[in-house]
């Protein structure tokens, strides 16, 4: 019988793992790092702008964050290279308590701002309109909640 449940929990875990995304559980010491790999690999000569990364606690864990701007990216000579015409990649690295950070969102935006709305922070995003189902060429604003890992929408607009 107990062989039968080991067994059963095992397959159950294997299952699991087989259905999250690529690279969901991977755990990374330095975000950081990686990003500028990343940049390294598509420009021959990188200047990065101090708004190149934010370490900010965005989802109320106590914990810092981190947030990459690739629009903070002069690559190979020209500022916001990496951009492109619905914005520039952000990514969203959540630190996990045990050590390191995962990569949880990735984004094109114009931009974001933290603040603080009855004690929690959250995310206002700006993005390209379709993002809010529009085809204007407005902003879409986006209010995001992070809570845990998961990233929540409570408006766009």
């Amino acid at each position: 019988m107990i062989i039968r449940i080991s067994l059963f929990a095992t397959l159950a875990f294997s299952l699991l793992i087989a259905s999250l995304p690529a690279g969901a559980a991977e755990i990374l010491p330095d975000p950081v790092a990686r990003e500028k790999a990343g940049v390294a690999e598509r420009c021959k000569q990188a200047f990065y702008g101090r708004d190149f990364v934010e370490e900010i606690d965005f989802n109320n864990d106590g914990l810092a964050d981190v947030i990459t701007n690739l629009g903070a990216v002069n690559c190979d000579g020209v500022p916001g290279g990496l951009c492109g015409n619905v914005g520039c990649p952000h990514n969203f690295y959540i630190r996990v308590a045990e050590g390191g950070y995962f990569l949880a969102a990735s984004a094109d935006l114009y931009g974001y701002t933290l603040k603080k709305r009855y004690g929690n922070k959250v995310l206002e995003l700006r993005a390209n309109a379709a993002s809010c189902g529009r085809d204007d060429s407005d902003y879409c604003m986006m209010t995001i909640r992070v809570r845990g890992t998961r990233f929540e929408t409570i408006s766009k607009k």
